[in-house]
């Protein structure tokens, strides 16, 4: 992995739903198979809510979107989903499942329903070209 370029800190809160169908322990395995160095809890009855602090939370995600060109379609959603310091992306629950970074574009995409990863950074800009450059 290349070296973190911030100075500020990164904060990362990911989501997923769990349904009825689901085991949260599954879905808890989900998460920590692509974000490193962080502790899902199931809260409310029908989510699993983690947070993390630090750019090396994303290691897996940065291995494989470069291994499976997906750099632009996370770009692309890092960009569009943007507002002021913070900025969100969707990883497939089932990919996750089996420790596979998908970055999918809609919620649709992901039948169970999707990871929702959400980053907080003072300098998102650099923080975008160091997780998914232009190619």
């Amino acid at each position: 992995m290349r070296k973190f370029p911030l100075t500020s800190q990164i904060e990362l809160k990911v989501e997923a739903p769990v349904n009825p169908s689901e085991y949260s322990e599954k879905v808890i395995a989900a998460i920590t198979n692509v974000i490193d160095k962080c502790s899902p809890e199931f809260r409310y009855n029908s989510r699993v809510v983690a947070r993390s602090v630090g750019a090396d939370s994303l290691n897996t995600i940065y291995q494989q979107i470069r291994s499976r060109s997906a750099m632009g379609v996370l770009r692309r959603m890092l960009t569009y989903n943007r507002i002021t310091n913070t900025t969100w992306f969707f990883l497939n629950k089932q990919a996750a499942a089996a420790g596979i970074v998908v970055i999918i574009e809609d919620e649709s995409e992901s039948p169970l329903g999707p990871i929702r990863i959400t980053m907080v950074c003072d300098e998102l800009d650099v923080l975008i070209d160091w997780l998914a450059p232009i190619e």
